[in-house]
């Protein structure tokens, strides 16, 4: 038997059995890489084709785990939650921040059949080995005599995000790693409230908004020397807690 897989980072795509599909793609050539740890087997693909490798994230995990065995159970495969969420959604859910995510889904009899399935597909290889990402996590469940596998990525553009609310308003702070910012911005609501410590050299930054003036959407960003807007994070109030 052969994997399925699906792929997304924005677009939408329907539900599938699995029963019917796990055999309806023929076994990928030999001679790609694979591993029975699948963020070092991305690593090591990321690495035969020139790509910077992307670290672990455990929120990114937590995310993939939880979808994955939500899909075995259910025995379908698709980017689409019970509820409507996509894999944004869900990530946001657990408390991720991240503005961007990339999620790749298969189905089949072993690990490094659905890996192997992922670089053979354009589409899959194209978001396994993208540029962009930083990070990556994944989970995996089984299913029948299938197993179920959920790969996630996502771009940070901060390091060290510390976001703390409580009655007396909003504390956030971090590190851009963009050279190119050269001055923070958080958006609240409609309101813009520049950052309330700045250190150019090191790009760090730190806001402090009082629960007066606080709404439920925030967005963090960086402005460029030439005055662009680049956004990095969004998150509402309160936050999820994370499990």
């Amino acid at each position: 038997m052969g994997p399925f897989l699906l792929y997304k980072i924005t677009e939408a795509v329907k539900s599938l059995r699995l029963a019917p599909i796990v055999a309806a793609l023929a076994l990928i050539a030999s001679g790609m890489v694979f591993c029975e740890d699948p963020l070092a087997w991305l690593n090591a693909a990321r690495k035969t084709a020139g790509v910077r490798p992307v670290a672990g994230d455990s929120l990114l995990s937590q995310t993939a785990s939880g979808y994955a065995a939500l899909l075995a159970a259910r025995g379908i495969i698709t980017h689409r939650g019970d509820d409507g969420s996509t894999g944004l959604d869900r990530y946001r859910a657990m408390g991720g921040t991240e503005v961007r995510v990339g999620e790749i889904l298969g189905a089949g009899p072993a690990a490094e059949l659905v890996e192997k399935a992922w670089l053979a597909s354009p589409e899959h290889r194209g978001i396994a080995l993208g540029r962009d990402w930083t990070h990556a996590g994944w989970g995996s469940a089984p299913s029948g005599e299938s197993l179920v596998m959920v790969m996630m990525f996502t771009r940070k553009l901060v390091e060290g995000l510390a976001i703390a609310a409580d009655g007396s308003g909003l504390r956030m702070e971090g590190r851009f790693v963009p050279l190119r910012a050269a001055a923070g911005v958080l958006l609240n609501g409609l309101a813009e409230f520049p950052s309330s410590a700045w250190d150019p050299a090191s790009r760090a930054f730190q806001f402090v908004v009082p629960a007066s003036v606080l709404a439920g959407y925030l967005r963090l960003g960086y402005r460029t020397a030439d005055g662009e807007f680049i956004l990095t994070n969004a998150f509402t109030l309160p936050r999820p807690s994370r499990r």
